[in-house]
């Protein structure tokens, strides 16, 4: 029973890579103390305290550049004190980029995701929507980590789930 109860726990936590693919779905909003929009090659630049809010996904982050194809986001890359919440999974790095023509997310430099129960680390966390498949990468020589929190002394339960 307790290995069983271990292997659910897993398959819960392996959710939590699992981020829905409409996170980039929706009209995007970003605020910041200030914004330098480059016409001919379709750029954009956002300064300090930048906020970043489409639907139930929001980013904040020191600077953040924005590229455009045909009046579309084709992609973003956020830098410094990266903080990111989707529904119940939060995250932060030194630096994110979110490929919407791809459909990617990758968190770089000190990486971590978390959702009730668990949280996993590395150097660079990418995750591709498309295939719903997550890689993480430790730094050089280094390794990655993922933590299964238990609320019982014989092993794991799911979340919500008291003693």
């Amino acid at each position: 029973m307790a290995g069983s109860k271990i292997v659910i726990r897993i398959l819960v936590m392996m959710g939590l890579l699992i981020l829905p693919t409409q996170l980039w779905a929706g009209a995007m909003e970003i605020e910041s103390n200030k914004m330098i929009f480059l016409h001919k090659t379709e750029q954009a630049e956002f300064v300090d305290k930048v906020h970043v809010k489409r639907d139930d996904f929001e980013l904040w982050c020191d600077r953040l550049h924005a590229y455009y194809s045909n009046n579309k986001l084709d992609r973003a890359e956020a830098f410094g004190h990266i903080r990111l919440i989707h529904k119940e999974i939060t995250g932060r790095s030194d630096k994110a980029i979110l490929d919407q023509k791809n459909n990617i997310m990758t968190l770089i430099g000190h990486a971590v995701l978390e959702q009730a129960g668990g949280r996993i680390e590395g150097d660079r966390i990418i995750h591709d929507l498309n295939q719903e498949k997550t890689v993480v990468q430790p730094i050089k020589g280094g390794q990655t980590h993922m933590t299964i929190e238990s609320d019982e002394a014989g092993g794991p339960s799911l979340p919500g789930k008291g003693k």
